[in-house]
């Protein structure tokens, strides 16, 4: 058996190199010789240093290792550390941009709120005013019809509508008709409302039958309706009124 001597690892007596660490082995064996004359077992030491030198090896590539593992393990806490907090920054935006969406719904809502208010105000006064015009525009109050015993005679129709009225321009037609049928065609008549606030009206012919029904439409200057009246008449002549 021969001992390196640079190692001291053990090789065959044949060798010419150390199998451990390549140094030659022709130049004597001093540990050998040592060994022989001492009895000490030269690979104890040598063993024990490359053991040591081994298990240094070892120890620092577990450093590194560890640290290999603590420094990917900051970097993931630190990346997932950082999405959380823009995740909540986002959140946070939404939850801002959701407020102001609902501020200016409610802003619009209350906008659309005192526009429907301000709407109806106007709608009321043009009501009001509308109604106004109306009550103050000629109505039928009462009135008379007048026919002839001659088969000649036409049928008059006198409508009383206020003296306040008295000059104004007014329209006026009267359809008469007996037993469902229409006795003329009602045609639209062009007045003026007398001093004592009446409007006359003579039938354009005389009629074969007398009139059973009458129906009356009071227009104003420019063709609006008024007012309208039905009169049911006695089939006779003379004069009949109605209110």
């Amino acid at each position: 058996m021969v001992f390196c001597p640079n190692c001291g690892a053990e090789n065959n007596d044949t060798a010419k190199f150390c199998k451990n660490c390549g140094s030659s082995l022709s130049g004597g064996n001093p540990i050998k010789d040592n060994y022989v004359a001492t009895g000490n077992a030269p690979s104890a030491q040598s063993g024990n240093s490359n053991f040591n030198t081994n298990s240094n090896n070892s120890n620092s590539k577990s450093d590194n290792k560890n640290l290999i593992i603590i420094s990917l393990t900051i970097i993931i806490c630190a990346l997932l550390i950082a999405g959380a907090l823009v995740m909540f920054s986002g959140n946070g935006n939404d939850n801002d941009d959701s407020a102001l969406s609902d501020s200016a719904s409610l802003n619009g809502a209350s906008d659309t709120v005192n526009e429907s208010a301000d709407d109806s105000s106007t709608s009321d006064d043009s009501t009001e005013s509308s109604t106004v015009a109306q009550d103050s525009s000629p109505r039928i109050i009462s009135g008379s019809f007048s026919t002839g015993s001659s088969a000649s005679d036409k049928t008059h129709c006198t409508v009383y509508v206020g003296s306040e009225h008295a000059g104004e321009k007014v329209k006026i037609s009267v359809l008469y008709s007996n037993d469902g049928y229409a006795l003329n065609q009602g045609k639209i008549v062009p007045k003026t409302v007398s001093s004592d606030g009446y409007v006359k009206v003579a039938s354009a012919y005389a009629f074969d039958y007398y009139p059973d029904e009458a129906y009356i439409t009071l227009y104003d200057n420019n063709g609006n309706v008024l007012d309208t009246q039905t009169v049911y008449l006695n089939e006779n002549s003379g004069k009949q009124t109605f209110s």
